[in-house]
């Protein structure tokens, strides 16, 4: 299996998971011109190959291109019914054909890809995260969520990769420019994992399998990649979790990350 960040970041997120078999994109929040010029020239794909856009849940910055996309290559959409319902009047018409609903705990099967979806706590509804498998190799996702559940936290348990959020520092977010309400919305259960939240979700999920972290969604004005990395390491450090051999990184924001191979 192979896994490659496209962009992360209110700005636009978008993951491209291969396996054997089955090509698809995760979330398509960027214009489809962009999309399309990060996986061929990252990963030497065409949209035309992909066998399906999956989506998160229906916020601009995970969805602005997937309509296009679909409409473009005649691409399914999976979606639960939720996403559906907020994001059809945002993507523009899609063939019926290509509407797929999926449940907010669901396990399906593309090629030879497995699908399993759980849900997350964020303000859109019925959003979800996914483990993706081919059956040997576990990709965790899971962004866009206020606090970690303990069902997230059984869903994503040794995943031999994990991309997860990072999205801000509490203190920056506190004395950054955001109006009060967004600063609430954004530190709120149903807002956005804070760096040092990432780090505790790391310690009850990372395992021996888990050679690849990648932090994601990080804020532009609430946050650095540096901070980032050195709140998560010093909170698994704090808590004696040896990292010696999970190799941790930070999604870029505006261009595709390193793919990692599984």
């Amino acid at each position: 299996m192979k896994a490659c960040t496209l962009m992360s970041g209110s700005s636009g997120n978008a993951i491209y998971v291969e396996t054997k078999e089955a090509k698809v994109l995760i979330d398509a929040g960027q214009t489809g011109k962009r999309i399309t010029q990060a996986l061929e020239e990252v990963c030497s794909v065409s949209p035309k190959e992909l066998d399906a856009i999956i989506i998160t849940h229906a916020h601009r910055d995970h969805i602005s291109g997937a309509g296009v996309l679909s409409r473009r290559f005649s691409l399914p959409i999976y979606a639960t019914e939720g996403t559906w319902h907020e994001m059809k009047p945002l993507i523009g018409a899609i063939e019926t054909e290509n509407i797929r609903f999926i449940d907010k705990r669901n396990k399906w099967e593309l090629k030879d890809l497995q699908i399993e979806s759980f849900p997350t706590s964020h303000d859109a509804m019925e959003s979800v995260g996914f483990v993706c498998s081919n059956g040997k190799v576990n990709l965790g996702i899971a962004t866009d969520s206020g606090v970690f559940t303990v069902k997230m936290s059984t869903k994503l348990k040794n995943m031999d990769c994990l991309i997860l959020e990072s999205n801000h520092d509490t203190q920056m977010l506190n004395n950054g420019p955001y109006p009060w309400s967004t600063k609430k919305r954004i530190a709120s259960i149903m807002g956005h994992l804070s760096n040092e939240g990432a780090g505790l979700a790391l310690l009850k999920t990372l395992g021996e399998n888990t050679k690849n972290v990648i932090l994601a969604h990080l804020s532009e004005e609430n946050n650095k990649p540096s901070l980032a990395l050195e709140t998560v390491r010093s909170t698994l450090e704090e808590n004696q979790l040896c990292i010696k051999d999970t190799d941790i990184s930070v999604a870029p924001r505006y261009k595709p990350g390193n793919c990692v191979s599984l």
